[in-house]
């Protein structure tokens, strides 16, 4: 189990720093490079094509700034009670998503099948359905979400489905964890970290991507 969080951690290190190369990194070097136009045309006197790449610049200013906001948020613990049920941890991080841009997300989650989680667990499962629903939005192109929770005498499951353009699970394996690799490293030693496992595959349709965990119930 040690073993599994520092991985984890390590892997996350490894995850934020390309959240921030990907992201917060470009963006500012574009920053730097527009600045140094809006310089040469101050020099020429061309007010008219300054004011556009001002306009530009400022909203390039206010991108990098919702980069770091999301950054910073994402590794804070969710707002919300300790004692709160899985339901309501997995529903802040559908409000999350839909916040920032994400497809709309059908939720079927049935009361009766939430487990007795510690609020480690719950912590745990809110990060996996954060996680999964951050891929959707960045490389998915996906219409639809689906959030499911379900019951059987011997696991839980919680399954998070797209209607994108899927991916090669294999190929996403072999990437080092600095070239997106990182994302379904996380979750599945996430899963581990709960004594649960996580798979992702194309559903019978092949028309939906679905990361399932399956979590064994205490005792069986």
């Amino acid at each position: 189990m040690t073993e599994i969080l520092l991985n984890t951690l390590e892997d996350e290190r490894r995850y934020v720093a390309r959240e921030l190369h990907d992201g917060v990194a470009q963006t500012t070097l574009q920053l730097g490079l527009q600045a140094g136009i809006c310089r040469k045309l101050l020099e020429r006197g061309n007010l008219e094509m300054l004011a556009a790449e001002l306009a530009q610049l400022e909203q390039r200013i206010q991108m990098a700034s919702s980069q770091v906001r999301e950054v910073i948020a994402d590794m804070r613990r969710p707002q919300i009670d300790a004692d709160a049920d899985l339901g309501e941890y997995i529903q802040r991080a559908i409000d999350l998503h839909l916040e920032r841009g994400g497809p709309p997300v059908e939720c079927n989650c049935n009361v009766s099948a939430y487990p007795p989680c510690s609020t480690q667990q719950k912590l745990a499962l809110y990060r996996i359905t954060q996680e999964a629903l951050l891929n959707i939005r960045k490389h998915a192109q996906a219409q639809n979400v689906r959030v499911e929770m379900a019951n059987d005498e011997k696991n839980f499951r919680l399954v998070v489905s797209d209607d994108g353009q899927g991916f090669s699970l294999n190929e996403v394996k072999a990437r080092p964890t600095d070239k997106g690799g990182a994302g379904l490293a996380n979750l599945q030693m996430r899963a581990q970290a709960v004594g649960g496992t996580l798979t992702v595959e194309r559903d019978a349709t092949s028309r939906w991507t679905e990361v399932k965990l399956s979590l064994p119930k205490p005792g069986k």
